[in-house]
């Protein structure tokens, strides 16, 4: 190999500029100071010749080697630290030496105080293109352009040998790098960035540290170098060194692939550690998270804590509560399952234990009382002021729970402060992405659209920050942009998810207010266009993907009870709410006022209001269920958005009672409120009473005065021209327009009849009625001609 890269030194290229400018130099001292390969030895020796002198390549020159007062010196890679004789320097007038940046020559002060000296560095001894005017125009291209102008290059210029010139990186660059120093290099060639305060950036040739990307040739080379290079650290102080050089620059995940790798796992787990276990999910994609976390041996686990948690943290992300629930009951015995006892002020389990067990409750979709509120606080004065990671995490958990509780303004507060401490901590993009998602959703529930969107755009700003790949977190984000969209009258992005991607964001680890949201948005989206499949298409396939530990059988049955409200199933609607587990039932909600503005739980809050839903549609209104819905209007815990829809039903009461002065007031204050709030996706939700009214031309025109009620109107105008309203409009009946959407959901005959409630013959007699209007014979034709005509 040596032999071959020495075929340049048989026909050098000239440098008579470096020559010329060694000859009339006047300093003591002259020092050739670069990396391998710059080409010291060749100049260093052209110098001397065109002298008539000769050049000692010795390890401690001779008197002898000293000629009229010049010594050329060529020192070599293993003097790396060399002191010159006083003997020595008092016969030498000048003193040009060739050596490298990590050699030390000392004993030359006096030289140097008396006549001065001069470097000639790796930028100089770089090839210039008017140095190379003799070479073939493409060598010399390839040399500046891919090979940095460095001269040891020059014969890789005509050979083309990558596997040599790897050889030569590995064993003339890399030689001299500490295995720390080798691993920082490794990390700089993934993303190159001008430096020069590295301390291996002066064994580099110049253009490369300046110009990374100009050299992509030299750096892939250099990269495969540098592989191979830490390929041979085996030995344990070796291995350690570079695990702590990767954890420096923020590679934790890579530092513990490493000590893993070597069977160094206590090492690893220290590293866990430092890197906060719980909070290293949030800087790294869940896919290299869970890699190396299953790595863990079960002893490990077992033993330390922050491993135990982060796989538990790793199982939540991906929706196994009742895995993490085994998990840490088994570990840490079954009382940590019951979180005021983990909380508790004194109680046994660690700092990090009662941390983690916060965590866990959001998953589990707790409901907190007044009671674990108080502890909450008593375990944050646990908490060390200087923390401003675990103050956040406080607080994000905070937001969950007053979201939960309806405290919105409490929520605000929580995510706010959540903030601050992230930007205390430099700033966490996907920590902030997720506590602008809180507040987009939290402004959605409580009917504040306009401000949902500001907090959305926050949260994508965030989000696309984050330097890895986030699928389930950008499905988060694009849920609540169609829900903000379908406030705006345009409900395509929702529908469009819930069809194709709504499986996948209920399958992943989901905050439980977020599952509620999407539950009531998709729902509903679903019940505008495809009322008829909700319950065996939407929400019956949720019940695959939620746990039993959370709770959102009873909001999912409310859901489809109010489903089978709008498809004018009241009967089935009533069976429905009625075989719904609460502490409250029908008999309760028909005799509760006052109670009514006492209600703090969503759950029993939307059950109710289901239940009223029932009875405002009767022809007959029951005398006191305009002071009930008064009742819920009052209470503080019921969102801005449920109050236009309860605002929409005192109107409809009205109207049934004949009493139109009511039904104006109450009508023109729901449809202002609406759209002063951006909520107009409540307005399609209460069609079946909002469309009545709108049909009497006194009352329309009445409250068409105001110019906020025909905005609301044109997009409720809008958003009834559904698949469904085509349909019915192109002549189909309702109970067409149901089997037409049955039979493309893929329904056999026999479900059809299971799910209406009607026998066979029936549905083959309805199908045959929706084939002879579409003008088809087969369930393919009719569904791709009703697609067609929009009604799909």
């Amino acid at each position: 190999m040596h032999r071959r890269l020495q075929s340049h030194m048989d026909m050098p290229i000239p440098r008579p500029r470096l020559c010329r400018r060694i000859a009339e130099q006047r300093a003591g001292a002259i020092f050739l100071r670069a990396p391998a390969g710059a080409g010291k030895t060749v100049t260093l020796s052209m110098a001397a010749e065109a002298m008539g002198r000769h050049v000692c390549s010795l390890q401690q020159p001779r008197l002898s080697d000293v000629e009229g007062g010049w010594l050329f010196w060529d020192a070599p890679v293993s003097a790396r630290s060399v002191r010159l004789s006083a003997q020595l320097l008092e016969s030498v007038d000048v003193l040009v030496v060739a050596c490298r940046p990590d050699q030390r020559i000392s004993g030359l002060a006096r030289l140097i105080l008396h006549h001065g000296s001069v470097t000639i560095d790796a930028n100089e001894l770089t090839f210039s293109r008017e140095e190379l005017d003799g070479l073939p125009p493409e060598e010399t291209s390839r040399l500046l352009d891919r090979y940095a102008g460095w001269p040891a290059f020059l014969p890789l210029t005509r050979s083309q040998a990558p596997r040599l010139a790897i050889d030569y990186l590995r064993e003339n660059f890399l030689a001299h790098l500490s295995p720390a120093q080798t691993a920082t290099l490794s990390i700089w060639l993934e993303a190159p960035m001008p430096t020069a305060g590295e301390d291996w950036s002066g064994l580099l040739p110049p253009l490369l540290i300046d110009e990374p990307d100009r050299h992509s040739e030299l750096r892939e080379l250099l990269i495969i170098a540098v592989r191979e290079r830490l390929a041979t650290f085996e030995n344990t102080a070796a291995v350690i060194e570079v695990a702590a050089a990767f954890e420096k620059a923020g590679r934790a995940i890579a530092a513990m692939t490493l000590l893993l790798d070597h069977g160094h796992e206590a090492h690893a787990a220290q590293i866990l550690e430092r890197s906060r276990g719980l909070e290293l999910i949030y800087r790294n994609s869940l896919d290299a998270f869970r890699d190396i976390i299953m790595r863990f041996s079960h002893e490990m686990i077992a033993a330390n804590e922050i491993v135990l948690f982060a796989l538990a943290r790793m199982l939540l992300k991906l929706g196994e509560l009742q895995r993490v629930r085994h998990l840490v009951g088994k570990h840490l015995g079954t009382d940590y399952l019951d979180p005021l006892k983990v909380l508790l002020r004194g109680s046994r389990f660690s700092f990090a234990a009662r941390t983690f067990r916060l965590n866990l409750m959001i998953s589990e979709d707790l409901m907190p009382t007044d009671a674990m509120i108080t502890r909450l606080g008593e375990f944050m004065a646990d908490y060390p002021m200087g923390d401003h990671g675990k103050w956040a995490a406080y607080y994000n958990a905070l937001l969950e729970f007053e979201i939960r509780r309806r405290n919105f303004r409490e929520a605000e507060a929580a995510a706010a402060r959540a903030l601050i401490y992230l930007g205390h901590m430099g700033g966490q993009p996907l920590l902030e992405f997720f506590i602008h998602l809180h507040q987009a959703v939290l402004r959605l529930m409580s009917g504040d659209a306009l401000f949902a969107r500001r907090a959305a755009q926050e949260a994508r700003q965030k989000l696309e920050q984050v330097p890895h790949a986030a699928e389930a977190e950008f499905r988060m984000l694009r849920l609540a942009e169609a829900c903000i969209a379908y406030e705006a009258g345009q409900p395509r992005d929702l529908l469009q998810f819930v069809q194709n991607e709504f499986e996948g964001f209920a399958a992943s680890e989901i905050w439980p207010s977020l599952m509620q949201f999407a539950l009531h948005y998709a729902s509903q989206v679903l019940g505008d266009h495809f009322p008829m499949v909700i319950r065996p298409g939407f929400l019956d396939g949720l019940w695959i993907h939620l746990s039993e530990g959370l709770q959102f059988h009873a909001m999912m049955e409310i859901r489809t009870a109010i489903a089978y409200q709008n498809a004018n199933r009241w009967g089935d609607a009533a069976a429905t709410l009625s075989a719904v587990r609460m502490r409250i039932g029908r008999n309760w909600v028909e005799s509760a006022h006052e109670e009514l503005t006492r209600l703090m739980r969503r759950d029993e809050i939307s059950y109710v209001m289901a239940w009223l839903r029932d009875a405002v549609r009767l022809p007959t209104p029951r005398p006191y269920l305009s002071r009930q819905i008064d009742a819920l209007v009052a209470n503080p815990k019921v969102t801005n958005r449920e109050k236009v829809a309860l605002q929409l039903w005192q109107s409809y009461a009205a109207y049934q009672r004949r009493d139109k002065a009511a039904t104006r007031a109450h009508l023109l204050s729901a449809l202002e409120a609406s759209t002063r709030l951006g909520c107009n996706g409540v307005l399609s939700e209460e069609r079946i009473f909002l469309s009545p009214l709108l049909k009497d031309e006194r009352i329309r025109g009445f409250i068409e005065t105001s110019s906020d009620v025909r905005a609301a109107l044109s997009l409720f105008a809008a958003s009834v021209n559904s698949p469904q309203a085509r349909a019915l409009q192109g002549g189909l009946s309702q109970r067409e327009a149901q089997m037409m959407q049955l039979i493309a959901s893929g329904m056999s005959n026999k479900r059809i009849a299971h799910t209406l409630s009607i026998s066979e013959v029936t549905v083959k007699f309805h199908l045959g009625n929706l084939f002879r209007k579409l003008g088809c014979r087969r369930r393919a034709e009719a569904i791709r001609a009703a697609t067609a005509l929009g009604w799909l």
